[in-house]
């Protein structure tokens, strides 16, 4: 978190790093191909967590992955149109695929778009969601499976994966679809064999507090957020109860900015409060949470504190710019 405070309007700012946490984005990719005849003996029954809970499901290998190229545009896209609609509101698509993974081939392009399961003689996307924690980190995996088992024959040279978001509206609510990753792979699928592309996105040590502003991709298991993301900040006037939901001077969010830098996002929120006179020193607290459908709350808060103003100012105004960093990898 990146604070900066502002003793007169014209005081310079000082611009103080509190805690920089950063949100790991990895991605990684292998194509699969098996004869019709094996396939029957080919997909192992393999246990997802969500937290506490555990479902099984049947899926190709999920081993000896490789890396992938991250679209960190198309991400930026994504975690803004999330968070417009997860905490303003704004409208979403309405039927939007979860998933789809665009084959560039020698004749054109073949569209895998999401099917719930992996069937004989039919195309599609599917994907199991995993989420853990660990302290007070969480971990966010997703596993898209692209299968192909028609007679279809073609060669590809490059595939990509589109990903959608809960909106944080209603099951039904989206973001639209957005290209999250790609990879150049040149292979060729013949009329006897069957197709799968396994695909994982993940984010990785998601500090507790930031897990509200982490996109929750559409995914198999029906979680999405419900409602809007709670987000105040609280400062410090030496004169309140400082806690989370307290009556100490407070903001909350009311807008935010999203760029591309260095192959990262970034999200920057900026707060401000009056704190009045006399205050000899300026402590912040971040307090976040957001439902997700009754599967399970998650959020947090974190605090710094900032260098007592110069003595002999008359009245103070805070304030705080909170900066998240999605860093792909």
């Amino acid at each position: 978190m990146t604070v900066r405070r502002r003793r007169k309007v014209n005081d310079m700012q000082q611009k103080v790093i509190i805690r920089n946490e950063v949100v790991k984005i990895k991605g990684r990719v292998k194509v699969i191909h098996i004869k019709k005849d094996v396939f029957d003996k080919f997909l192992q029954l393999k246990k997802f967590k969500i937290l506490n809970k555990e479902y099984e499901a049947l899926v190709p290998p999920l081993d000896n992955l490789q890396k992938n190229t991250i679209d960190v545009n198309g991400l930026a896209t994504l975690v803004n149109d999330y968070i417009s609609n997860a905490r303003f509101g704004v409208t979403s698509s309405l039927n939007v695929p979860p998933a789809q993974m665009v084959l560039t081939t020698s004749g054109g392009t073949t569209t895998l778009s999401y099917n719930s399961n992996i069937k004989s003689n039919s195309q599609g996307v599917t994907l199991f969601m995993q989420v853990f924690q660990e302290n007070n980190s969480y971990t966010f995996q997703y596993y898209y499976v692209g299968f192909d088992t028609t007679n279809s024959s073609y060669t590809t040279s490059q595939i990509e994966l589109y990903v959608s978001a809960g909106s944080g509206s209603t099951l039904y609510s989206y973001t639209d679809l957005v290209r999250i990753a790609y990879t150049n792979l040149t292979f060729t699928k013949t009329s006897d064999s069957f197709l799968f592309i396994v695909w994982l996105i993940e984010f990785q040590n998601i500090p507790s507090y930031l897990v509200p502003f982490t996109p929750i991709f559409s995914n198999n298991s029906v979680i999405y957020p419900y409602g809007f993301i709670s987000v105040t900040l609280y400062f410090n006037n030496n004169d309140c109860n400082f806690t989370c939901g307290g009556n100490c001077p407070s903001s909350n969010l009311n807008g935010f900015i999203t760029y591309v830098q260095n192959n990262s996002v970034i999200l920057e929120f900026l707060f401000g409060a009056s704190l009045g006179t006399g205050v000899s020193s300026v402590n912040v607290l971040l307090c976040t949470n957001q439902k997700y459908n009754n599967a399970f709350n998650i959020g947090g808060n974190i605090s710094a504190i900032i260098s007592p103003p110069v003595s002999g100012s008359i009245f103070y105004v805070a304030f705080a710019t909170v900066t998240i960093t999605f860093q792909v990898s």
